[in-house]
């Protein structure tokens, strides 16, 4: 398999590339509605010989992903379900696998940043967007944020992953761009050392 990260510095903003090197097929992971950065991807994509499948968006505000597909044509936008997507645009649900060549991502829902959140475990890591930031916590997204689900969403969904697993982010905004579970339940200072009352209080604040 291929993994590639890309760091965005206006936005600090984090996206993903990911390909089954044995049938060259590839998703890509919060790539932004940027046509730099697309020239960039599909550059790489040429040269790899890998066929760009799937756009997996974590989550979506203003924009859900409706420059994508003329950016990108041909790959398939998929959304989480519950919040805003536009025909053409496939929105799955918990528990649903992604085909990506010989392997599978596997679709988490992590509501709370905003109601359609999603995750993405593929391997030994997952893609959590803005569900979890690394040492940190997103701030709210969109008017639709709900900080309880969050909190379930990190406990409940993300804290449940073997502590070994890989976390990257949706951004970094203090150097890090990888994390694991394991570091994250002990040491992140928003989520367990709280519980989801104060959590909530603390993030309202």
């Amino acid at each position: 398999m291929y993994f590639r990260q890309f760091f965005e510095p206006d936005h600090a903003a984090m996206s993903y590339l990911l390909a089954d090197t044995a049938t060259g097929q590839a998703v890509a992971i919060d790539p932004r509605p940027d046509p730099c950065q697309a020239l960039l991807l599909s550059a790489l994509l040429a040269e790899r010989g890998f066929d760009l499948g799937f756009i997996l968006l974590t989550h979506a505000h203003t924009d859900p992903g409706n420059s994508l597909p003329d950016l990108y044509p041909g790959a398939q936008v998929i959304v989480g379900r519950g919040g805003r997507s536009l025909p053409g645009q496939r929105a799955v649900t918990h528990g649903e696998q992604l085909p990506v060549g010989q392997e599978w991502i596997r679709v988490i829902a992590t509501p709370g940043h905003t109601a359609c959140s999603v995750s993405y475990l593929w391997q030994d890591r997952v893609f959590c967007g803005d569900a979890l930031e690394l040492g940190g916590c997103s701030q709210a997204g969109d008017s639709d944020c709900d900080p309880g689900r969050l909190y379930d969403s990190v406990l409940n969904q993300l804290f449940m992953l073997p502590d070994e697993t890989l976390v990257f982010p949706g951004h970094d905004f203090h150097g890090r761009t990888v994390s694991t579970i394991g570091e994250e339940r002990r040491r992140n200072p928003f989520f367990l050392p709280h519980s989801r009352d104060r959590f909530v209080s603390r993030y309202r604040t």
